[in-house]
């Protein structure tokens, strides 16, 4: 991750990961989803995805 980077992963429980806002901490949601409960490889690339997309999530994000 780049000190830039809006979004990062990191393990939501033992076998699955989530993309949070580093802005808040918060877990992402976009599109009324939320990015989590995901396998590696697909947080990995969601994460580096939107970081070069500059996305933005939804205005209401899990805690």
């Amino acid at each position: 991750m780049s000190t830039r980077d809006r979004f990062d992963l990191r393990k939501d429980s033992e076998h699955t990961w989530e993309i949070f806002d580093t802005t808040n901490g918060r877990t992402v949601v976009f599109q009324g989803e939320a990015f989590c409960g995901l396998p590696f490889d697909s947080a990995d690339a969601f994460t580096e995805y939107m970081n070069s997309a500059g996305m933005l999530p939804d205005r209401v994000t899990l805690h």
